[in-house]
């Protein structure tokens, strides 16, 4: 069968299942196998086994499950709590921006659940009702999912493209940048001047030092992400030190089969796109087809992002479909993976599945239509941002 067939096949028949409420993990499992059996039959076997055994994979594996766990540990441990009375002294009711700016650091499954949490007594502090609230701590959880390399997202896009965490931040920092324009349209109300003599640096710094120190390790010193997070956690641990129910509960987040399985899948279903060359053939077609390469590449990037509603849709399903678009290693195209990733994380932030959105609307009893008052004119304030990005 003509590749570029079964992999629309294999992408249709991953949408449907995700749809259909299957793990997404088991979806793009499927999905990967119906694209080796039409493609290379049993030899698709041998590709599974090179992928869960390959350095690469197992490397992926550890850096994710890390970054789950510090920071299930950091709000475990309580240092997001004092995060919370810390900042919102200082800056007040800028502080319900702020909170899941910071909280967006780490990266969790419905983690905006987290913030939205940390929220609930300055939100009833400053009146704001619940649709606001529920925009405004979705919205700013997720201004660094593009360039911020311990989101899942960002990781796999980094291994896909073949470039270093570097050149993704360089290549993606103007959709962090249309978020941030985004949100800051619907805080006029927000900003005040700080209450420099409730300023409490030290209660701030020490509840972020985890993520300090992976900033000056892994970005400063450049050391390998996976061994700067897993001395994170040993030195956070050290610190602290958890107790025996602690370790427990924070364990049984973080070492969750679905997200073991879930790597498993992503790379398997990349590999196997690479390995049968059907993003490459699927271009081919898109050329004789005379339709624009960057607006195709766009559309597909958004649609993944909306039908899935999860940040490592757009990287684990559509980035392996446009490397010919985005290029990999040396021919890579720093502004076609910006367009990329800001069309999937568009899709995602309007996606009605958005795990974030669904618990953060039932935390505040929000209406969910209400809510795309404030999320449409974000989008459309973020796709121009893109957009304008792209072409100068």
């Amino acid at each position: 069968m003509d590749p570029s067939l079964a992999l629309f096949i294999s992408i249709f028949l991953i949408l449907i299942l995700i749809r259909l409420k299957i793990n997404v993990s088991i979806a793009i499992f499927v999905g990967s196998f119906i694209l080796g059996i039409l493609t290379i039959s049993l030899e698709t076997f041998k590709r599974l086994f090179f992928v869960i055994t390959s350095f690469q994979t197992l490397r992926l594996l550890v850096i994710v499950i890390s970054a789950f766990t510090l920071g299930f540990s950091m709000q475990e441990l309580g240092l997001l709590k004092r995060l919370s009375e810390s900042v919102s002294s200082f800056i007040g009711k800028l502080s319900l921006a702020i909170l899941p700016a910071i909280v967006g650091f780490l990266p969790m499954p419905g983690g905006a659940l987290v913030s939205a949490v940390m929220l609930t007594d300055l939100v009833k502090r400053y009146e704001v009702d619940a649709e606001e609230a529920t925009f405004v701590n979705y919205w700013f959880r997720h201004l660094w999912v593009p360039i911020w390399p311990l989101y899942p997202s960002f990781i796999i896009g980094a291994m896909i493209v073949d470039v270093s965490y570097f050149k993704v931040i360089e290549a993606c920092y103007p959709v962090t940048i249309g978020m941030i324009l985004a949100g800051i349209v619907f805080l006029r109300d927000y900003i005040t001047l700080p209450n420099l003599s409730e300023l409490r640096f030290r209660d701030a710094v020490l509840s972020l030092y985890p993520l300090i120190l992976v900033v000056i390790l892994a970005i400063i010193l450049k050391i390998d992400l996976a061994i700067t997070l897993l001395l994170a956690v040993l030195v956070l641990y050290i610190h602290k030190r958890p107790k025996s129910k602690q370790m427990i509960r924070i364990l049984k987040r973080t070492v969750d089969p679905k997200i073991i399985l879930l790597i498993f899948a992503v790379m398997f279903y990349k590999d196997l796109i690479a390995f049968t060359h059907s993003a490459q053939i699927f271009f081919e077609h898109l050329k004789e087809l005379k339709i624009p390469t960057h607006m195709a590449s766009f559309l597909l990037a958004f649609v993944v992002g909306f039908a899935v509603g999860i940040e490592i849709s757009y990287s684990a399903i559509a980035l392996p479909l446009l490397t010919a678009f985005t290029g990999v290693g040396s021919d890579f195209i720093p502004k076609n993976l910006m367009l990329v990733f800001g069309a999937g994380l568009l899709g995602v932030m309007m996606s009605p599945l958005h795990l974030c959105l669904i618990l953060t609307s039932e935390y505040y009893s929000a209406d969910m239509s209400k809510v795309y008052r404030f999320l449409i004119p974000a989008g459309i304030i973020l796709a121009t941002t893109v957009w304008l990005a792209y072409l100068i």
